[in-house]
């Protein structure tokens, strides 16, 4: 288990290099185009995302704004 989540980290890492978004410091959350929550990018639910369906946000006003909502595992911030 363990395992996969490591693999599933360096997925995520390696399609947002090579999609050409910024680093991590640049944003604080993700979500996915086939749903309607945000998450910090180290959420289980995250990891879950496919890199083609990734969409980051620099701010919690950003992913509101967009239409999406707080994830209810993570947890994050409704405003930044």
């Amino acid at each position: 288990m363990f395992r996969k989540q490591k693999l599933q980290a360096l997925l995520l890492t390696i399609a947002l290099a090579l999609s050409g978004l910024a680093l991590a410091a640049d944003y604080k959350y993700v979500g996915s185009r086939k749903s309607d929550k945000y998450h910090y990018p180290t959420c289980s639910a995250a990891k879950q995302i496919k890199p083609d369906n990734l969409i980051i946000f620099k701010t919690a006003k950003e992913a509101r704004d967009a239409g999406y909502i707080p994830c209810k595992i993570c947890k994050p911030p409704i405003k930044d």
